[in-house]
């Protein structure tokens, strides 16, 4: 035993070693490899996708036309994101902070403080916060315009000079129906309507086409009752107002022709029956309109259906040569649009619209309208369009204080008027006043700053910064408002300190009109205009 030979034995048990060593480095290599390409697989793939879809983001978003960029100075140019040689790290820093600036759109609150404001600017805040109004407010595919069978063309040329008004008055924003009489207001809106579009085109292209509008229209004339704003002469104002703004921005570029005649029918009937109250007070007393709308924009729900009930009569019913797609479609976009005229919805559209702004800005340059992006016409797709629909009319609706001042003061004046009319009625009825309606306290042209400085202003300021050739409205607004402050002050007599505080308002709101022109960066070398 002592002399036996263990030489073989440790032979053995190296051989061994060594083989248990070789497994276990394949085994590791191995699952190396398995754990790499499950790696790549799960993690590393999915995170190139998502950064190739950031770059291709980044390239929609930032792209610019060759003219824009043309148009930019050195430092600008350095400060451009080069999207194909940037790091996806840095195109995802931006492509953030753009929805960054998003996110603080859809969750910030567009309602300043009370602290320090006047009577008149609560009473704005109130309404924008819906506590005098009703709490609750209220396909479609791209079309192109239609190719139609061309009918007899109308027989009597029609220029709006025949209705004993001029037509530099008629195409500018001077325009005022307050001063025409019953007769002028209809022939006017016919015109307006049925000269839309050209001869052979639109939807009125023929002697019995206008016959069934004249019917139309005076069947909706009819309807509207003599307060002292919201009558016949307002619908003409603001289906003039309509027209100029679809003409101003070309919207045949992304809205068909019967998209354009929906919005001039909406616009003629949008306010039709009312009668001179608004959805706060028929809430408040029980009226029967309130109770079969269950209070969700009473008003705008009864002038959709009393659209409709003057088109259910064959001699009236202008949309009687249409399919019955057509139809279908025109009486959505018309019930969509009259019902986003409700004063509720409004801080919701100035905010989708900044959204909207904030989104495509970017890629929307001066003088284009209806930009085309990668992925189709900005303007074009479904939830934009009904978008830009409805804040064309409502627009259009609170358009009053962006036009002349003689055209502005006047419509202010009988909108104040049916304001305390109904404020009388308040008192006779015991229920309370609400803050515009009282005529013995309410100053007048401060309620007109807070109106336009709290509500119109935001919205124009981003409607301009769209669509550009919208500048003389906020040029207006901006000489509108500056020219209420000097009123108030005559009236009230204030103090060095009110005075400059007020004065401060209405510079801020000037200046931000002039900045939206100018795409928030007004140009040192040229004059505005």
């Amino acid at each position: 035993m002592v002399a036996f030979n263990m030489h073989n034995p440790v032979l053995l048990q190296a051989f061994l070693q060594m083989g248990s060593i070789v497994f276990v480095l394949v085994t590791m290599v191995l699952s190396s490899l398995a754990l790499s390409s499950v790696v790549t697989e799960r993690a590393v793939r999915p995170l190139e996708r998502m950064l190739g879809t950031v770059r291709q983001i980044a390239t929609t978003v930032f792209k610019f036309s060759a003219e824009f960029a043309g148009e930019k100075d050195e430092a600008e140019l350095v400060e451009e994101v080069d999207v194909e040689n940037a790091s996806e790290m840095k195109l995802l820093e931006k492509v953030v902070n753009k929805l960054a600036i998003v996110a603080e759109l859809t969750s910030k609150k567009n309602t300043p403080s009370t602290e320090g404001l006047q009577t008149e600017d609560v009473g704005i805040l109130n309404m924008m916060r819906g506590q005098d109004v009703v709490a609750e407010e209220a396909q479609e595919k791209t079309r192109k315009s239609r190719m139609v069978p061309k009918r007899q063309a109308i027989q009597t040329p029609m220029k709006v000079d025949d209705y004993g008004i001029a037509s530099a008055v008629y195409d500018s924003w001077g325009f005022n129906p307050l001063l025409l009489t019953k007769e002028q207001n209809l022939a006017l809106s016919i015109f307006t309507v049925a000269r839309f579009h050209d001869e052979h085109s639109g939807y009125i292209r023929g002697p019995q086409d206008e016959t069934v509008l004249t019917r139309f229209v005076t069947s909706v004339q009819r309807e509207y009752l003599n307060n002292p704003f919201h009558n016949f002469g307002h619908a003409l104002d603001v289906l003039h107002a309509t027209s100029r703004i679809m003409r101003v921005i070309d919207s045949e570029n992304w809205l068909s022709e019967l998209e354009q005649f929906a919005l001039l029918i909406a616009a003629i009937a949008h306010d039709i029956g009312h009668p001179g109250v608004n959805n706060g007070f028929l809430s408040e007393v029980g009226h029967e309109l309130a109770l079969l709308y269950n209070d969700r924009s009473p008003l705008e729900n009864m002038h959709c259906s009393k659209l409709y009930q003057i088109i259910a009569y064959e001699e009236s019913n202008i949309f009687r040569g249409l399919t019955k797609d057509e139809y279908k479609e025109v009486r959505k976009s018309c019930i969509e649009t009259v019902l986003h005229t409700d004063m509720m919805g409004h801080q919701g559209m100035v905010k989708e619209l900044q959204i909207l702004w904030q989104v495509n800005g970017e890629i929307l340059t001066d003088g284009s309208i209806g930009v085309t992006s990668p992925d189709g016409d900005i303007f074009g797709t479904k939830e934009n369009k009904t978008l830009t629909m409805n804040a064309i009319l409502h627009s259009a609706d609170v358009s009053n204080p962006a036009k002349q001042w003689e055209v502005t003061e006047a419509w202010a004046m009988v909108c104040l008027e049916e304001f305390f009319a109904q404020g009388d009625q308040e008192k006779v009825l015991n229920i309370p006043v609400q803050f515009l309606n009282n005529r013995d306290t309410l100053n007048k042209p401060n309620s007109q700053i807070g109106f336009i400085e709290f509500m119109i202003a935001p919205f124009f300021a981003t409607l301009i910064r769209m669509w550009p050739p919208m500048y003389e409205l906020g040029d207006h607004l901006g000489n509108n408002i500056c020219t209420w402050g000097d009123l108030w002050a005559k009236e009230v007599n204030p103090s060095e300190e009110e005075r400059a505080k007020v004065n401060g308002r209405t510079q801020r709101v000037k200046d931000n009109m002039l900045n939206a022109k100018w795409r928030d960066k007004p140009p040192s070398h040229e004059t505005p205009r």
